[in-house]
């Protein structure tokens, strides 16, 4: 059970994710109208804004003053948005610092593809790792338990259930995407896995052995070792 303080840190991590995601959803839409209106920018792809980019942005005239009014209110929801995820980060770097979190964020910092916001996203969701008895408890938890089809005396594993904490899932499959380019050995399972199973459920398997592995640290106390 969680106590009011561990709901309230979950409560701050939360809601930075939901503002980044309403950030990315306002960034999709002005992607959209400049695409609509065939309005090219000079600048080069990328999956960040830069403050230059934004200005660009400001810069872009319309022929109506109704599709000006359109495009300056997103553009100003944007920065709002991009306000207060710096607002809220302050915030994280704070609970980050707390006596609670900082040396576990340490240690899971030494994991490759785990980052300082990955670790208190993943601490506060899962808390105390004592309360996951087993490797296959903590892995339903988060939901990556593959589900099981029984057809007479024969059962087959299918696809993970997705039936849990589908945040720690997301966190944890996109940091998985970096392991596997620092790990020799993983990255050789995980390639091994591809051939046989695709892309997707090759990652989602490499993601529960990071889990298991990354409850062992938090356990053991042991920083992340390359697997021989």
């Amino acid at each position: 059970m969680l106590t009011t303080e561990e709901r309230e840190h979950r409560d701050l991590l939360r809601t930075r994710r939901q503002i980044v995601e309403h950030r990315n959803n306002v960034a999709r839409q002005i992607k959209s109208k400049l695409l609509f209106y065939g309005i090219s920018s000079p600048f080069a792809s990328t999956t960040r804004w830069s403050v230059q980019y934004v200005e660009w942005l400001k810069t872009i005239t319309f022929e109506t003053s109704y599709l000006k009014e359109a495009f300056e209110l997103l553009i100003q929801m944007y920065e709002y948005l991009t306000r207060q995820i710096a607002r809220v980060n302050r915030a994280v770097v704070l609970l980050c610092r707390d006596k609670r979190y900082r040396e576990k964020i340490k240690l899971l910092c030494t994991a490759p593809g785990i980052g300082r916001l990955t670790a208190i996203e993943l601490l506060v969701e899962l808390q105390d790792i004592t309360r996951f008895k087993s490797a296959e408890e903590i892995a339903s938890y988060i939901g990556l338990t593959p589900a099981e089809y029984s057809t007479g005396e024969r059962t087959r594993q299918g696809r993970i259930t997705r039936c849990g904490n589908k945040r720690v899932r997301t966190y944890l499959v996109e940091s998985t995407w970096v392991l596997i380019t620092k790990d020799p050995y993983l990255r050789a399972k995980y390639l091994r896995l591809k051939s046989l199973r695709g892309g997707k459920r090759a990652v989602i398997a490499i993601a529960r052995k990071f889990l298991i592995r990354l409850r062992r640290m938090l356990l053991d106390n042991v920083p992340y070792r390359m697997a021989a």
